[in-house]
């Protein structure tokens, strides 16, 4: 049992593959809504492995709807559950979005479900794609369900500034 929760703690191969995403990225971000025209706009992100590889931890920095934002998001897996998790939080906002995932593609494309509790307490369901199109890209797609089903889209793509060099 004690060597089941060592092995459990450390870093795999899916934590190595998490890190390989660790760098400095432009991002552009649309938001679309049915029947709107969709929002666009501009920004940067920092990803680095932190607590050996365990984690990997996003700094992004841009504009929503016109105002500067901030955010932090912390991703990592789960050995013990087997699922991919993450943590987000932003200056637009005093909640923790919480998430858990998995995927079908050997990490390629993680899908999670996360919620958070908003105005009056009521707990709001999201759904997060992350998509790793190849090694310098990647896209976070959002999406929210509203009040009568109404539903919002963001998506971010993540360009690496300083290409990976092919090995």
């Amino acid at each position: 049992m004690e060597q089941a929760v060592a092995d459990a703690a450390k870093p795999g191969p899916i934590h190595a593959q998490l890190m390989k995403r660790a760098g400095t990225y432009t991002t552009k971000m649309t938001f679309s809504t049915p029947g709107s025209e969709p929002q666009e706009s501009t920004g940067t992100a920092t990803l680095k492995p932190i607590l050996g590889g365990r984690f990997l931890e996003e700094k992004n920095f841009g504009n929503s709807f016109g105002q500067p934002s901030a955010g932090l998001r912390l991703y990592g897996y789960n050995n013990g559950s087997k699922q991919y998790e993450a943590i987000w939080i932003y200056d637009g906002s005093t909640a923790f979005l919480v998430l858990d995932g998995s995927s079908d593609d050997n990490g390629k494309t993680v899908r999670y479900t996360g919620a958070f509790l908003g105005p009056g307490g009521e707990k709001q369901t999201l759904r997060v794609a992350i998509e790793q199109i190849d090694a310098d890209h990647f896209v976070v797609r959002l999406l929210g369900e509203g009040p009568g089903g109404a539903t919002a889209t963001l998506a971010t793509t993540y360009t690496r500034t300083h290409p990976r060099t092919k090995k």
